[in-house]
């Protein structure tokens, strides 16, 4: 069975349609981006802002090399990402207690009120995907999480 779907994997028609699907992933992507980055504005942030707040853990702390590396970001233009943040009482910066040349960035309070509206904005709204039903959902939740799956295991 994995030979017969590894052929069909080599044939143009099965080519092409993978072309297709993944330009549709993109243009559903920039729809999802897009609604993402209006609803961060609607509380105030950018779109990385979101995502900085997002990503960081709940009840502990970061270095901002790890952040940076979570959300594929470059390290020196997170710093000013995470200073607009701080500046806006979101989150703190604290030297690592091991090493203090590492700074390790947390939620504060705010933060987590802020991700915490942030985060109900964006799972109570329907976006793109509104126009599926419950069953197709489903449907591409799971052939979405087969082909992310890791082929070594």
């Amino acid at each position: 069975m994995a030979e017969l779907s590894k052929a069909n994997t080599r044939r143009p028609g099965h080519l092409r349609l993978e072309g297709e699907v993944v330009g549709l992933s993109f243009r559903m992507q920039a729809r999802l981006e897009a609604q993402f980055t209006e609803l961060a504005a609607q509380c105030g942030l950018s779109a990385v802002q979101a995502k900085v707040l997002l990503q960081l853990p709940a009840g502990g702390a970061t270095t901002m090399q790890a952040l940076a590396g979570q959300l594929q970001y470059d390290a020196s233009n997170l710093t000013g990402v995470v200073d607009r943040l701080e500046s806006m009482g979101a989150v703190r910066r604290q030297p690592h207690p091991e090493d203090r040349r590492v700074k390790r960035v947390e939620l504060t309070d705010d933060g987590r009120r802020m991700r915490e509206a942030f985060w109900e904005k964006l799972t109570n709204r329907s976006g793109p995907l509104g126009r599926l039903n419950s069953r197709e959902l489903i449907s591409l939740r799971a052939l979405l999480a087969t082909a992310m799956r890791d082929p070594a295991g």
